[in-house]
C-alpha cells in the first residue's frame, strides 16, 4: 500500500526534478531518468551524490582533491566517501543536517535491497540541492551527530533487511520532534518493518494512521495494525485496540472485546488500560457495576503513574466515593501527584482545598499559588476563585485592583458571575 504510494510519488518527484535540471544542470538532466527504472544501480545513486558534493565544493570555491580521480579509485563510492571525509568541515556548513546524514548513509551502502526507499532518500538530497543550495545553513556541532550509529542502522535496514533495525531507523526519524522530525521517513521504515511482522513497527505505524501524521488518517488501517501487533503480545497495541472496540472506531462497538484486550494490556502493566477498566466497572460498561473492582483498577493505575487515575483517585478520596471513606489528606496526596504531571484540574482542586482549609489547615497563599497555576492553563473557574479571594480579603488584605483583574479575566472567559461582580466593584 505505502510502497505503491512511495513509488508513484518518487516518479512524480523525478519528473519535477527533470524540468528543473534541464535549466540548471545538463549532467543531471541526462541521468535523472535512471531513478525511475525498475532496477536502480547503487553506482548510479552514488554518482549523483558525487556530483552534488562536487557542485557544493565548487560553490564554496574549494579545489577538488588531487587524489580523487576515477583511475585512482576502484568505485564511485570511494570517490564520494573520500570527498565527504576530506571536506567534512566545509560540507557540514553547506548542507542541512538531515541531508548531510542521508548522503553519508547512501554512499556507505555496498548493496541495494530496497530500491524505492533509497531512491526516495536520494531525491530528498537532489531536491534540496536544486532548490536550496544557495541558502545559508546553520553549523551543527560534532556531538550532534553519530555517523557510525546512523550509518550502521541504515546499512542493516537496507542490506540485511533487518526488521528490528528498520524499526529503529523509523524511531530515529520520529524521535526528534523539532527541526529534524520527519514523519514520512519514519513511516517508510515502519512500513518495511511492519511487513515483516515487527510488532513495534505495527504499533508505531498504527499511531501514525490513527492520528493522520504524515499519512491520511485511517482508522481502518490503524485497527489492522494494532490488531496484528496485539496478537503478537504488544501491550500498548492491545490497549489501543481495546479503545477502538470501546469507542466503535473502525469496528462496531463491542464491550466484551474491549474488556478482553484491556485486561491483556493491564496484565502487562499498561496503566491506561487499568484506568479504563476502572471506568468500565464503575459505569457498568459491558460488565456489572462493581465499585470495589473499579477502585482497585484506579488505584493500580495511579500507582503506575497514570495522571488521569491519580486525579480520579484524588476525587474519590475527597468526596468519599466507591466504598471509600472521605479522606481529604489522601485526596490531597493524589491531587499533588497529578499536579506534578501538570493536570490542570488538579491545580484547581489543590487551590480549592488549601484556600478553604479542607485539611483543617487553611493556607491562602498555597490556594492562590494553585489557582494561578490553573489560571495560566486557561481555567476560567480558577480566575473566578482568585477574584473572590482578593475581593473578600479572607486571610489576606483585601485588594480591589487584583480582584478586578481576575474577575475581568474570568468574565472574558465567559463566567457571568464574574461579569456581575466586576460591575459591582466598578461602581464602588
Amino acid at each position: 500500500m505505502y510502497g505503491q504510494f512511495l513509488a508513484k510519488q518518487n516518479k512524480e518527484r523525478t519528473q519535477s526534478l527533470q524540468q528543473l535540471t534541464n535549466i540548471q544542470n545538463t549532467w543531471f538532466a541526462q541521468n535523472l531518468t535512471l531513478l525511475v527504472l525498475d532496477e536502480v544501480q547503487l553506482t548510479t545513486l552514488q554518482k549523483m551524490l558525487y556530483q552534488v558534493i562536487q557542485g557544493l565544493l565548487r560553490k564554496k570555491q574549494q579545489r577538488h582533491l588531487q587524489i580523487v580521480h576515477p583511475e585512482q579509485t576502484q568505485t564511485v563510492q570511494d570517490n564520494v566517501l573520500t570527498l565527504l571525509a576530506e571536506y567534512d568541515d566545509v560540507l557540514r556548513e553547506a548542507i542541512p543536517l538531515p541531508i548531510y546524514i542521508l548522503i553519508w548513509q547512501i554512499t556507505s551502502l555496498e548493496k541495494l535491497a530496497y530500491t524505492t526507499e533509497v531512491v526516495d532518500d536520494v531525491l530528498d538530497v537532489l531536491e534540496w540541492y536544486f532548490t536550496h543550495q544557495d541558502e545559508t545553513v546553520a553549523v551543527f556541532e560534532e556531538e550532534d551527530l553519530d555517523h557510525e550509529e546512523i550509518i550502521d542502522l541504515y546499512k542493516a535496514a537496507i542490506e540485511e533487511q533487518d526488521a528490528d533495525v528498520q524499526f529503529e531507523l523509523g524511531e530515529y526519524y520520529s524521535a526528534n520532534e523539532d527541526t529534524f522530525f520527519q514523519p514520512k521517513k519514519s513511516i517508510k521504515w515502519f512500513e518495511l518493518a511492519a511487513k515483516q511482522d515487527n510488532a513495534n513497527a505495527q504499533y508505531a505505524l498504527g499511531n501514525y494512521y490513527f492520528e493522520g501524521i504524515g499519512v491520511e488518517e485511517s482508522y481502518d488501517r490503524a485497527f489492522k495494525l494494532y490488531e496484528a501487533a496485539a496478537q503478537q503480545g504488544h501491550a500498548d497495541a492491545a490497549n489501543n485496540l481495546a479503545d477502538m472496540y470501546l469507542n466503535g472506531e473502525s469496528v462496531p462497538e463491542n464491550m466484551s472485546l474491549a474488556k478482553h484486550w484491556f485486561e491483556i494490556a493491564a496484565a502487562q502493566g499498561v496503566a491506561e488500560a487499568m484506568f479504563t477498566l476502572g471506568l468500565m466497572h464503575e459505569q457498568g460498561l459491558g460488565v456489572a457495576i462493581d465499585e470495589e473492582k473499579a477502585f482497585t483498577f484506579y488505584k493500580n493505575s495511579a500507582e503506575a503513574g497514570y495522571v488521569e487515575a491519580q486525579y480520579r483517585l484524588g476525587g474519590i478520596y475527597l468526596e468519599g466515593h466507591l466504598v471509600q471513606a472521605r479522606d481529604i489528606n489522601r485526596g490531597l496526596y493524589w491531587f499533588e501527584r497529578a499536579a506534578e504531571q501538570y493536570h490542570v484540574d488538579a491545580f484547581y482542586d489543590l487551590g480549592f482545598i488549601w484556600s478553604k482549609g479542607l485539611t483543617g489547615i487553611r493556607n491562602i497563599e498555597k490556594g492562590i499559588h494553585w489557582f494561578k497555576q490553573a489560571s495560566l492553563q486557561g481555567d476560567p473557574e480558577a480566575k473566578l476563585q482568585l477574584g473572590h479571594i482578593y475581593n473578600k480579603g479572607e486571610g489576606i488584605p483585601r485588594n480591589i485592583k487584583e480582584a478586578k483583574k481576575w474577575y475581568g479575566l474570568a468574565a472574558e472567559a465567559g463566567i457571568e458571575e464574574a461579569t456581575v461582580l466586576l460591575e459591582e466593584l466598578e461602581e464602588l
